[in-house]
């Protein structure tokens, strides 16, 4: 049964967070870009001739699957945190962020908490 992220402690998600984090190199408050998300996210064993598949990426968030962050023009960038939220929870960390929606509320990054609708 997956693991529903809205029910898990503020602190237990913070330390899951860095743990990941620190597992895979990943700077929680640092915006990343598509091609470096891809990188971070996909393993390097599914990746064509070693590089990130940027492609399976777009799919995915433009269908909603993976939190992100619209930046205009259409570009897009992603928080640390919402990598290791996918690293963790898969495609239900979108419970945790929205989908894109500018009007969620972004996470308060002096206590690293999830963000509230």
């Amino acid at each position: 049964m997956p693991i529903d992220p809205t029910r898990i402690d503020k602190e237990e998600l913070r330390q899951l967070r860095r743990d990941i984090a620190e597992a895979h190199g990943i700077r929680l408050y640092l915006q990343y870009s598509e091609r470096d998300a891809a990188r971070l996210l996909i393993r390097p064993d599914e990746r064509p001739d070693g590089s990130a598949n940027v492609s399976t990426l777009k799919r995915k968030r433009r269908a909603g699957n993976i939190p992100h962050v619209p930046l205009g023009d259409c570009s897009v960038a992603y928080l640390g945190m919402m990598l290791c939220d996918f690293l963790a929870f898969g495609e239900r960390s979108v419970l945790l962020w929205g989908s894109g929606d500018p009007d969620i509320i972004p996470p308060n990054p002096d206590d690293g908490s999830a963000p509230q609708s």
